[in-house]
């Protein structure tokens, strides 16, 4: 048996010895083939290791793409933002996403949601420094040259530490654990709870608004000039 061919077949989600498509969680757990009932062991490394190996490929390649894109770019700022969007939409299909693929379907969907609220403190941070820069004429465009490929590095690797995680405990075969979904389900009541709060706010503010007894213009106008001298 190739063993180079057989962990090649295990890191695509088929079983090293027949080929065929099997269970990413069973790979995780090094259970055995539902076809032809060998063992879905990788020979000499785990399957994680094997995943981590073709993350850091991914990210290296990538990583170096977005620093020279962004030094060849730093002088157009519209262009620069172009290249990191781009790079980071890639990454994540090709890093992040690729790797949730091996979770069950509630590890998956609860490490889905704290990538992107992980993913929204990023771009959070990106927007104020993006306005924070504005009045530094000459000198934003390499700034932003600089911090954009730092902040796709930052959430890449968050991201990748979020479903690192996540992928251990799904080889080991633990159930869910309390800050898999209780982090994100707190993010998202406080979240819910904001947007209510402003909703009622301004709804409140409008209803003072138009409850309370202004005068018309007219008779602002009009009072004006009869008060003139």
């Amino acid at each position: 048996m190739n063993i180079a061919h057989h962990n090649e077949l295990l890191t695509r989600g088929r079983c090293g010895r027949c080929a065929e498509k099997v269970s990413p969680t069973a790979l995780l757990r090094e259970a055995s083939c539902s076809h032809c009932q060998s063992m879905l062991t990788s020979a000499g490394r785990d399957i994680l290791h094997q995943i981590k190996s073709r993350q850091m490929q991914w990210r290296l390649f990538g990583y170096a793409l977005i620093a020279m894109g962004s030094f060849v770019a730093g002088a157009i700022p519209l262009l620069q933002i172009v290249i990191q969007v781009m790079a980071l939409f890639i990454l994540h299909i090709i890093v992040l996403r690729g790797g949730l693929t091996w979770l069950s379907t509630k590890r998956r969907v609860l490490a889905r949601i704290s990538i992107k609220i992980f993913g929204a403190a990023i771009a959070t941070t990106s927007l104020l420094i993006n306005v924070a820069v504005i009045p530094m004429v000459g000198a934003s465009a390499f700034i932003l040259a600089v911090v954009g490929p730092l902040l796709t590095a930052a959430y890449i690797e968050g991201g990748l530490f979020i479903l690192r995680k996540r992928l251990r405990w799904e080889s080991e075969e633990r159930p869910l654990q309390i800050s898999e979904w209780g982090l994100p389900a707190a993010l998202l009541f406080m979240l819910g709870t904001a947007v209510t709060a402003t909703v009622v706010f301004f709804a409140t503010l409008l209803h003072l608004i138009t409850s309370a007894e202004i005068p018309a213009i007219g008779f602002i106008t009009s009072t004006l000039l009869e008060s003139a001298p």
